[in-house]
């Protein structure tokens, strides 16, 4: 067969990117390799790419492109849907642009001028300037194709109206990447790489046979790597059974609200860029919630919407009439993708964008979920948001999730699946109705009280002291739980700002610290020597990493410097100390000694936060006591009486916390 070059391609061909595609997938790794292709290929050599695979587009379908009949029509241009291929042909595409941007307007590539090259591979004008076509794109409804036309080709189209989604940014960086490194090349090696790239790149160019199943056709190709992701893979197979209700007058319909849905998932995966939203999580959470949960592991979601529910099978001749699949389900599926794409990603980010979609109470703990971790509970959250539930409701769901999460994990060390089946299950009967929202926030409190042990959270504090030695430092909650306690502090002290940052405190920048013991590991400075010496070594450690002896620090603090003193923490003259650090900090640095009793005071004062904030009893005085492990250590006993700690729920900062633990 023969090999086509990019310029065989385009002869006279109108090339559209279908709606069942995807967007452009390919990443740093994929347009690294496409460019060192062409850099290392000799100029006198041709280079192999790969199958591109074009399917005609029929006239029915061609004659609902307004703006392009008269190419078609007219000047006799062929018009054909990009089956395989994509890929590498938009980024060439990106790359001939790229090249045309990095060139003075009057230059030539290879006796060429630059308006020929556009009019040959981007955008055909007429000669009165009234018909203008993209040679090159996607189709309409694409959510890329104004992207591409004004961002990417940078010309004007008509409404300007683009969404950015995680698509449309892998455009944006391939073109970025092409421009820096076409921005140190001269004219000449810019001409040698348009050469290259439009004659010695070979393809092989298969024109499909219209009696071949373009859909079955497209879930079978491989896109150099970059295989099609469940999301990608389901809306193709949606939009070919849409094509099978020949009889029903809503499938083209059905075909629009797909394309409709799919670009809002897209434009949500990625709205926030700093943290893009994985799409197979979305599919198999919403999967959870819609469909009856099953404990089916691995890619059982994907398998059971490809495989089970949506086939051709189930349209044409289903088993029996249970598995008879109705274009209205299909709709209400879509339909529920839609809406469930903009709560899940507000519960990821709660503060983006200021939503209107949370109240100010859901944002604050879903922000808590986030930090603590969600873990079982995305589908039932999800699941409350779009069943539109009761605000008040929904925020007491939230408040029960976090402290079941906190109370038996974190403390309890409770097995991580403990209640998965129970609270997936839930998310199906909360989204139908069969189960009330109260009776969920209920149900979580009973397992609470169920499964809440302050014996389990002893045992592992031991187990942390005698097999990691490092007792609370090492505690999988203590960053958590200190976070917790210095946002109740400002809010107790009514300050607006917070200096402390959870990205900070979870940090871990090598030789920084940013929870800091304040005797520290190495206690060699004369001033804790004289109020620790008295003590072994093991006792010191026991007050090293315990709880009260950790802070969390506003900043990233040197290593090196954990083992100053205490006045020099507190200020060490350069404007630095915990004096004027976060408001734990800052509490910490209110006392003129640090010394075993302070450790156990402050120890104690956490603890008694701890059962206020998340509504529990962790025990006796003596009990707290062997948790710290200040229990039998000298100036530690329990006839040193500490402060206490004010109420909590005083501050309101627990937001109805005792409400919520039923």
């Amino acid at each position: 067969m023969k090999l086509n070059s990019l310029s065989d391609i385009f002869e006279r061909r109108l090339l559209r990117i279908p709606d069942y595609q995807r967007g452009y997938a390919w990443k740093e790794h994929q347009v690294e390799d496409f460019w060192e292709d062409i850099l290392q290929l000799e100029s006198d050599r041709i280079h192999y790419t790969g199958v591109i695979t074009l399917e005609p587009v029929r006239p029915n379908l061609y004659q609902r492109w307004e703006k392009d009949l008269w190419l078609i029509e007219g000047v006799g241009f062929r018009p054909f849907y990009v089956v395989d291929g994509q890929q590498r042909l938009t980024t060439s595409m990106i790359l001939l642009q790229a090249i045309l941007e990095s060139v003075p307007k009057d230059a030539e590539l290879n006796y060429q001028s630059i308006a020929s090259i556009r009019k040959q591979f981007i955008f055909f004008e007429a000669d009165n300037k009234l018909q203008q076509s993209f040679i090159f794109g996607y189709e309409k409804d694409n959510p890329s194709d104004e992207y591409m036309k004004t961002k990417i080709f940078g010309e004007y189209s008509g409404s300007n109206q683009y969404v950015e989604t995680l698509y449309t940014r892998n455009l944006s960086f391939a073109k970025k990447y092409f421009k820096d490194q076409l921005a140190g090349l001269s004219v000449d090696e810019i001409a040698l790489i348009y050469k290259k790239l439009t004659q010695k790149l070979k393809f092989n160019l298969y024109e499909i046979d219209e009696e071949i199943d373009v859909f079955v056709t497209f879930e079978t190709m491989n896109n150099r790597g970059k295989p099609l992701t469940s999301l990608e893979l389901l809306k193709n197979r949606l939009i070919y059974l849409s094509t099978l209700f020949k009889d029903n007058e809503g499938r083209e319909q059905l075909r629009v609200n797909i394309n409709d849905a799919w670009k809002t998932m897209y434009e949500y995966l990625g709205k926030n860029p700093d943290v893009p939203l994985s799409d197979n999580l979305f599919l198999r959470n919403h999967w959870t919630m819609y469909f009856k949960y099953t404990r089916r592991k691995g890619d059982d979601y994907i398998k059971f919407l490809l495989d089970e529910k949506f086939n051709a099978r189930n349209v044409t001749h289903p088993k029996s009439s249970d598995e008879t699949l109705k274009i209205e389900e299909i709709s209400d599926y879509v339909r529920s993708l839609q809406q469930s794409i903009v709560y899940w990603f507000y519960m990821h980010n709660p503060y983006y964008a200021q939503s209107s979609e949370l109240t100010e109470s859901q944002k604050l703990w879903l922000d808590r979920l986030e930090r603590l971790s969600f873990r079982s509970f995305k589908p039932l959250i999800l699941s409350a948001f779009v069943s539109k539930q009761d605000p008040v409701m929904v925020t007491k769901l939230l408040g029960a999730a976090e402290r079941y999460n906190f109370t038996l994990f974190n403390l309890s060390q409770r097995r991580s699946n403990t209640g998965d089946t129970e609270f997936f299950s839930m998310s199906r009967d909360l989204l139908v109705g069969s189960k009330s929202i109260q009776d969920v926030v209920y149900a979580l409190g009973q397992w609470v009280k169920r499964y809440y042990d302050p014996a389990k959270f002893l045992s592992h504090i031991e187990e942390k002291y005698e097999l990691d030695r490092d007792g609370f430092y090492h505690w999988d909650g203590v960053r958590y739980f200190l976070y917790e306690h210095e946002q109740w502090l400002r809010n107790k002290g009514k300050q607006a700002t917070s200096k402390l940052s959870w990205d900070v405190l979870r940090s871990n920048k090598k030789d920084h610290v940013t929870l800091e013991h304040i005797f520290p590991q190495t206690p060699d400075d004369e001033y804790w020597v004289d109020r620790f010496g008295h003590l072994d070594e093991q006792e010191q450690r026991y007050l090293t990493h315990s709880l009260g002896n950790l802070l969390p620090l506003s900043r990233s603090k040197n290593a090196s410097l954990q083992n100053d003193s205490f006045p020099l923490k507190v200020n060490n003259g350069s404007g630095v100390g915990y004096y004027n650090g976060s408001v734990s900090e800052n509490e910490v640095a209110q006392s003129p000694e640090w010394r075993p009793e302070e450790i156990f005071n402050r120890g104690l004062t956490l603890l008694e936060f701890m059962e206020q904030r998340w509504n529990i009893e962790l025990g006796n005085t003596d009990f707290k006591n062997r948790l710290l492990h200040t229990n039998n250590i000298r100036c530690c006993s329990e006839s040193e009486q500490h402060a206490g700690v004010s109420n909590p729920e005083e501050s309101g900062f627990l937001d109805n916390a005792s409400e919520i633990s039923l």
